[in-house]
């Protein structure tokens, strides 16, 4: 399956910048960036991130739990696609997230760094940066979605 999704969409998120208390459309957190990609594109509703403030990072790793917004894991062996969500951990807890953004450069991934903002990076470029794993989901209403907008294709 591939997806033909509107051309750079991602732009309109491209710079904003992170705020603890996110404010989206004006600021996001990682979580929050998740979240409007997924209500903005595709129309689907997760939960608010239960975290009250980014900055204290015990509050955003407990708040990294892919199932609470609907995700599930990508089946072994199957490449991540265009809105595929991507969990990533430094150490043995997931601390941030992003999603799949298929550019002119291939898939990247669009999200909300602290002190950076909405930008876009490639898997292994998080990966040197300090990222130890990168774990794929994939939303359990995407398909219908994509189907949906005439955006999914055998």
């Amino acid at each position: 399956m591939r997806v033909t999704s509107p051309e750079n969409w991602h732009l309109r998120y491209l710079g904003k910048p992170w705020a603890g208390v996110p404010n989206p459309p004006e600021s996001y957190t990682c979580g929050e960036l998740l979240r409007a990609v997924h209500l903005d594109l595709l129309g689907i509703e997760t939960p608010p991130v239960p975290a009250p403030d980014a900055r204290v990072l015990k509050d955003c790793i407990d708040s990294m739990l892919p199932g609470f917004y609907g995700l599930r894991p990508l089946p072994d062996g199957e490449a991540p696609r265009e809105f595929d969500s991507v969990f990533l951990s430094r150490n043995r807890y997931e601390d941030h997230c992003g999603i799949a953004c298929m550019t002119a450069d291939g898939l990247l991934i669009l999200h909300c760094q602290q002190r950076v903002g909405v930008h876009l990076s490639g898997p292994g470029e998080l990966l040197a940066s300090g990222y130890r794993a990168l774990r794929w989901y994939r939303h359990e209403r995407m398909d219908a979605a994509l189907t949906e907008r005439g955006w999914l294709h055998a």
